[in-house]
């Protein structure tokens, strides 16, 4: 992985896009940021919403069931 810093991600900009954008390779910005290709957040979105179905049907499996809203809300009320 590439790191530039600030100031050289100012003066390189298009041509740091352009490489992401062609070979995919993430570019690290002084432990502030990376760059990655719009492909690779896709595929990483993805996942993401994977994990989180996956946790929704665990927790479901593991439900008791459901209670009216009113209930959950005195529950959770301080």
């Amino acid at each position: 992985m590439a790191a530039l810093t600030q100031s050289e991600l100012a003066e390189h900009l298009s041509e740091t896009l352009a490489r992401v954008a062609a070979d995919g390779d993430p570019v690290l910005v002084e432990d502030i940021a990376v760059i990655i290709s719009a492909k690779e957040y896709r595929v990483l979105r993805e996942l993401e919403d994977r994990l989180d179905l996956a946790e929704m049907a665990k927790a479901k499996s593991e439900s008791e069931g459901t209670i009216p809203y009113e209930e959950a809300r005195k529950e959770l009320d301080p």
